[in-house]
């Protein structure tokens, strides 16, 4: 099983991507090449046995896609035509951190965040993300199938096949567009979980992830507290502070065998 991170650099990315690859080496010593497709980090290893960079242009090609890549359904579709990437890979973003072991078995599970397929009068919320989501759910119950959301904010299972079947299901609803069109993970898991008949986890129940949203934590105490027993910790851009940055260099000091320096 492979490690597959969609990267586009930004300002705090490379202390996050770094903290992310060391929690992989640490908890999942089974992962056996990361791939880092979109921007090349300046401190990974040149080994390429281990880690190695893709940039956009070299798979945006295959479908005619014009680079940079915006939409995440292409990005995930084009990521997976990476030659050599194995069948089996976790999805990574590089604020995404494991605090314990990973199990293989536990990483092939297949977790989700709610399940949005009944009818349902609650309000939808604004903004360009949840937009995008509400169009992916009311698509995926038109076209019959479930509305699980997928976005968990940790790392998902994929296959190749997986990515592949469902684009050709849902190509006609894919588009060049940030937000329009239908949301990537959501729409590739739903179709699997209908085809391959997948057993759902849902991540609320497991209470697997810690992190702060929007809010940043007021004290490295704060953040200790939340990862407690925890298997992943993600964060957003609003809420990446001091506090966070501390944690990450405690929890992950030794550099990994993905960095140069």
């Amino acid at each position: 099983m492979d490690a597959l991170y969609l990267f586009k650099q930004a300002a705090n990315d490379n202390l996050e991507l770094r903290h992310s690859l060391r929690s992989i080496e640490k908890h999942a010593s089974y992962i056996r090449k990361v791939w880092i497709f979109g921007d090349k980090p300046s401190f990974i290893s040149d080994d390429t046995r281990v880690i190695e960079h893709i940039p956009e242009e070299y798979l945006a090609r295959v479908l005619g896609i014009q680079a940079p890549v915006r939409n995440f359904f292409l990005l995930i579709l084009l990521s997976s035509l990476i030659p050599d990437l194995d069948f089996e890979y976790l999805r990574f973003s590089d604020d995404f951190f494991l605090l314990k072991d990973f199990p293989i078995e536990e990483a092939r599970k297949d977790r989700y965040f709610e399940d949005l397929t009944p009818p349902t009068t609650q309000p939808r919320g604004t903004g360009m993300w949840r937009d995008c989501l509400w169009r992916t759910r009311d698509l995926l119950v038109r076209l019959g199938y479930t509305a699980f959301n997928f976005e968990i904010h940790a790392p998902m299972f994929m296959t190749r096949k997986r990515v592949l079947d469902a684009y050709c299901e849902f190509r006609d609803f894919v588009t060049e567009d940030r937000w329009f069109g239908m949301m990537g993970a959501t729409a590739i898991l739903n179709h699997a979980h209908k085809h391959e008949q997948t057993k759902l986890v849902s991540i609320k129940e497991e209470n697997s992830r810690a992190g702060f949203w929007a809010k940043p934590p007021m004290t490295y105490e704060a953040v200790l507290e939340q990862a407690q027993g925890k298997t992943y910790f993600n964060f957003d851009d609003h809420a990446f502070n001091d506090h966070i940055a501390r944690f990450l260099r405690k929890r992950y000091p030794n550099r990994s065998r993905f960095e140069s320096c």
